[in-house]
């Protein structure tokens, strides 16, 4: 059954706030993708993973929260703009964003990505019995979902590859259809969106996963928050990760 998702839903949720922060009596915006199972839009409600989680350490650090679904490229625009406090939660800490946004303490921690291939390239892709193998294959096409991170070290192979991957402005469960359809032979998936999509019948049975021993380590996610979110926010929400013992290991 498909989950009905609203995109640049205003979700409106607001946590009860300690005077010490009110932000001038109004609440701090927090952006999130549509990224299920790690945020999205259900009846007009946030859910997903993340959001859970922002709920509770927002809620510790007593900050007020107004939640709003926007698109990927939105909120990177509205983080480098950084015209009022604002946050987005679930990003890779990254040099090249540090230049413009701050990050708080890891929130939580990925598994390593999973290599999904197509139904054309499965018994060449599983002949390589390694990623830097795999990757050295000039005969296969890799798919990335472009404006995204993979995270430093996949993303600096992917930029290495010969011939350059197919990239596209789509979803992932949109790349696995273009996947599918033999449009390139193998693709990078987050174990977490894989695992969620297989169970709402979003990944086609003639896709396969593998996983490589040298697969780079998952990476962690932080709240990544615009250069004007206040020190004192920035600390209370540390302080409250903290509080909460994240980020918690990964369950394979």
């Amino acid at each position: 059954m498909k989950l009905a998702r609203r995109p640049l839903a205003l979700a409106g949720l607001l946590l009860l706030a300690r005077p010490t922060l009110a932000q001038d009596d109004r609440p701090l915006t927090l952006l999130y993708r549509d990224k299920p199972p790690y945020s999205y839009t259900e009846d007009r409600q946030p859910k997903g993973l993340l959001i859970e989680q922002s709920r509770s350490v927002l809620s510790a650090a007593g900050i007020a929260v107004q939640m709003e679904e926007a698109p990927l490229k939105r909120i990177l625009l509205e983080l480098q703009a950084n015209d009022r406090p604002l946050c987005s939660p679930g990003w890779y800490k990254l040099p090249e964003r540090e230049a413009y946004a701050r990050f708080s303490l890891p929130m939580s921690q990925d598994l390593p990505h999973l290599v999904l291939v197509g139904p054309r390239s499965a018994a060449a892709v599983r002949a390589h019995r390694s990623l830097a193998s795999l990757l050295a294959d000039p005969t296969l096409r890799m798919a990335v979902v472009d404006g995204i991170s993979y995270g430093g070290e996949l993303d600096a192979l992917i930029r290495q590859q010969t011939p350059p991957p197919l990239r596209a402005t789509v979803t992932p469960v949109q790349l696995t259809r273009m996947l599918g359809a033999g449009r390139a032979d193998y693709m990078f998936m987050d174990r977490e969106d894989y695992l969620w999509l297989t169970r709402h019948g979003e990944v086609s049975k003639k896709l396969g996963a593998l996983s490589f021993p040298d697969l780079p380590a998952g990476l962690q996610r932080h709240m990544m928050c615009s250069k004007k979110t206040p020190d004192a926010t920035m600390q209370a929400i540390d302080a409250a990760i903290r509080t909460l013992g994240l980020p918690r290991a990964p369950q394979p």
